[in-house]
């Protein structure tokens, strides 16, 4: 013997939705039935047997996931122990009620008893530890998340037998585009449609990009090149096959989307101008991953480069991302584009009343005992002129990992002269002024005695 059922939910139509009274009926009618169900002894015993095998059902769910997990680890199942408890451990509550719930079911159909409010319950947590389930496979928890609660709403609405009447009326509400018709209910399943399609060309675009990156024949710029094109492929098609699901011609659009379109272009000239950019910057290759340059203040190694932007990272560990506009039109220095061998210069200044042969065979003997300085081309020391309190001299000297830095193998080969200097009495300049009175008056002195 079952309780009497919810009254059901027709389909709305126009008539419905102007008559504040039909409202009025069909609210009166469910709250009736509510009432009549909630002061009754069978309501009273079927919602206390729910919260208790409910309650029963959390209370173990700990001493059940510890034996799952010891049961994980036994044999061949400790390749799959963390996935396995990573995706059951969630669900064993309300696993757990459907399990008592279903038999208290059981038992309440043997005495003949109503059952209805208990069955509903073991339906309701039946499908929410299924639905937890199948989503748990998703690593993004907010996707996860979304498409659990999603999900568990349809289904809850199909048990209660509100969700066939809930499509009809979504559908009923619709406005014509072009030469179609687009309702509510066309435009949520487009909606999804597109969230499980983006979702699906993300994860072929993140499988195809390894498999390209691990192709030995391809280098960095052109396998980032095509792994960013079939992101977008695929992103694309993932767009046009949502609106196609519409069931309106995209011919329709076009005006739509040509004044959508400029409006956008406007808006977002710098976006696309960095889009752009970041093409050309993967098909000259004047720009690649690895490569060690100097735009403006900025010096670093190139660490990614994006359809955007590109990511530098600086001697002292900061992340630039700059726009790749700023690559195309400011000058950039590329240590790396051709050979990673790159000259270095640092000026010298000696005494007046220095052996200039000496020192510049000095400078040059103690830059090569620095480790990072290359003997082939050979260090060279040149005199560039004579100062005002020093002769100037400059070293040059070649390294082949700009990578690692430039001013700390500066630093070290100043250092290394500094100590060749000192130990050889080559002496470094300092200002020096000579002062001249005017006048045939001679200047008196006086010491101050306090």
């Amino acid at each position: 013997m079952a309780t009497n059922p919810p009254p059901m939910i027709e389909t709305p139509d126009l008539e419905a939705l102007a008559d504040p009274e039909i409202w009025r009926a069909r609210i009166e009618s469910l709250w009736d039935w509510l009432r009549s169900e909630m002061v009754s002894v069978d309501f009273g015993v079927q919602a206390a047997v729910i919260i208790v095998g409910i309650l029963l059902a959390f209370a173990v769910r700990k001493p059940v996931a510890n034996v799952l997990q010891r049961l994980c680890n036994i044999g061949f199942l400790r390749r799959i122990s963390s996935d396995a408890v990573r995706l059951l451990t969630p669900v064993l509550g309300p696993a757990l009620s459907w399990i008592f719930l279903s038999a208290v079911l059981f038992t309440l159909r043997q005495l003949e008893m109503e059952f209805f409010w208990v069955r509903l319950a073991a339906n309701l947590v039946g499908a929410w530890a299924v639905i937890r389930l199948i989503t748990g496979f998703i690593a993004e928890p907010f996707w996860s998340r979304t498409a659990a609660i999603m999900s568990w709403t349809i289904a809850a609405m199909n048990i209660v037998g509100w969700l066939a009447p809930t499509i009809r009326f979504l559908e009923w509400i619709g406005t014509p585009v072009g030469g179609g018709r687009v309702s509510v209910m066309s435009a949520l399943q487009a909606l999804v449609l597109l969230v499980v399609l983006y979702w699906l060309a993300s994860r072929l675009a993140a499988v195809l990009t390894a498999r390209i990156n691990k192709l030995p024949s391809l280098n960095p710029s052109a396998r980032l090149l095509i792994s960013k094109s079939v992101q977008v492929t695929l992103l694309a098609t993932a767009v046009l096959l949502a609106l196609s699901s519409l069931n309106i011609p995209l011919g329709a659009l076009a005006i739509f989307s040509g004044a959508v379109g400029l409006g956008i272009g406007f808006g977002l000239q710098k976006i696309f101008s960095n889009l752009v950019s970041g093409v050309i910057l993967l098909l000259d290759r004047s720009i690649k991953p690895g490569d060690v340059i100097t735009l403006e203040d900025t010096y670093g190694r190139v660490n990614a480069l994006g359809m955007r932007f590109a990511s530098v990272i600086t001697r002292d560990g900061m992340e630039h991302l700059i726009p790749n506009e700023e690559f195309i039109t400011t000058k950039v220095i590329n240590w790396s584009f051709s050979d990673h061998a790159v000259r270095i210069k640092r000026m010298i200044g000696v005494d007046y009343t220095t052996d200039i042969p000496i020192a510049m065979e000095l400078a040059v003997e103690a830059t090569k005992i620095v480790p990072r300085v290359l003997n082939s081309p050979a260090p060279k020391c040149l005199l560039r002129g004579f100062g005002d309190n020093s002769i100037d001299l400059e070293i040059r000297f070649w390294i082949a990992d700009p990578g690692q830095g430039v001013n700390n193998v500066s630093s070290d080969v100043l250092l290394a002269i500094w100590k060749a200097f000192t130990e050889n009495g080559v002496n470094f300049p300092f200002p020096q002024r000579d002062i001249h009175f005017r006048g045939g008056e001679p200047v008196s002195v006086r010491i101050r005695k306090d």
